[in-house]
């Protein structure tokens, strides 16, 4: 651990008070930055002064008191001082934080999107441009968020999961070995992909939260309360879980990512915990840290508005273009659309918004590595 690196977190959901308060606890100088307009989501920390940390024995970490070095709803604040930026948001605000970064940033700082969800770090590479911002900046992104976390309260955030061997890609991927070699100060386990779309697509949640909610619409609609991986994904679920991750993994052939089977990106990270098993289903449904892991009790929920059009939706676009089966995952939405209350495709990440669908394989390998 270098205590000299100065950690800010953006985001003050469930996701940034954990990190805040884990990297904190760990001894590193960290500060948590929420937008004026969410100000009341950190008000009582900000009088409190710090976070309460508590966790689950089997993560290995340490809980306590985080006493965090600022808390505060100024961005040039925020990232003064910052060596490392975890932007942790939902990616329909990513790019809101990348506009808002834009004047701040300095150069060799690194920003870190958790997740970055499909074409993220693009995105937000492209709303640096477009900000006019020339800093000599790294931005990267994980496969999904490091914690299975969840605030108790308004200063208390609990951690029940810590992904080990989990990947990371910066964007663009020249600049992959140097976020490593910061990042692994902080996450020592992280490791390598190749690029960033597929670390986007390496993220579990894109195929698995939506038809656990599709397929359980009763208990949604009904408010019913329910385990969300030990019960409600069930054995059958499973089955349509596993076709839509054989539509993608067919896109390996494409030279552009090379995917491995959701199981076994989820038992690399969790094995230590407990998960095991042959399929995504068996892993989720047997590991004991979702063992508190409740159903949303509204469709509309980020499971459908955010794993849609920032997961589904793109990935199936990427399939398409080049020569993966998509046929399982277009079913999928079929049926999101017709049940969500929100136009999902509206506003979706495309090949198309993040300047990338006139590319083939080779021009997009070259994009991806070099940026240009």
């Amino acid at each position: 651990m270098d205590s000299n690196t100065k950690i800010t977190v953006i985001g003050g959901g469930n996701g940034g008070f954990a990190t805040a308060a884990d990297l904190k606890v760990r001894g590193f100088d960290v500060t948590l930055f929420e937008f004026p307009e969410f100000k009341q989501s950190i008000q009582e920390i900000m009088e409190l002064g710090g976070i309460n940390l508590e966790v689950l024995e089997s993560t290995g970490l340490k809980g306590g008191f985080a006493k965090l070095d600022k808390i505060t709803v100024d961005m040039e604040e925020a990232l003064a001082d910052a060596d490392v930026i975890f932007v942790i948001v939902p990616a329909f605000g990513q790019d809101n934080v990348a506009r808002n970064c834009a004047p701040y940033l300095k150069d060799n700082q690194l920003i870190v999107l958790e997740p970055g969800n499909f074409g993220g770090s693009i995105s937000f590479f492209n709303e640096l441009k477009q900000a006019g911002c020339n800093k000599n900046v790294i931005i990267a992104e994980t496969d999904c968020m490091i914690y299975a976390t969840r605030k108790k309260d308004a200063t208390t955030t609990w951690i029940r999961g810590y992904k080990q061997g989990m990947g990371l890609s910066a964007f663009p991927s020249i600049n992959t070995d140097i976020a490593l070699e910061k990042i692994r100060k902080i996450y020592p386990t992280i490791t390598k992909r190749n690029n960033v779309l597929e670390t986007g697509m390496s993220n579990p949640n894109t195929i698995a939260h939506v038809p656990i909610m599709l397929f359980n619409l009763g208990m949604i609609d009904n408010k019913m309360d329910v385990l969300m991986y030990h019960t409600a994904f069930s054995k059958s679920i499973g089955k349509i879980v596993a076709k839509l991750d054989e539509d993608r993994l067919s896109v390996n052939k494409s030279n552009v990512v090379d995917l491995k089977p959701m199981s076994e990106v989820c038992n690399t990270w969790y094995a230590y915990q407990g998960a095991g098993g042959d399929t995504l289903q068996e892993s989720n449904a047997t590991n004991p840290i979702y063992a508190w892991s409740k159903l949303p009790k509204d469709i509309n929920h980020r499971y459908i508005t955010e794993d849609v059009p920032y997961g589904l939706i793109p990935m199936c676009e990427f399939l398409e273009k080049f020569g993966g089966e998509c046929s399982h995952i277009k079913a999928v939405l079929d049926i999101a659309d017709a049940v969500s209350d929100k136009d999902l495709h509206k506003g979706a990440r495309s090949l198309s918004s993040l300047k990338i669908d006139s590319f083939d394989s080779k021009q997009l390998n070259h994009y991806l590595t070099y940026g240009e």
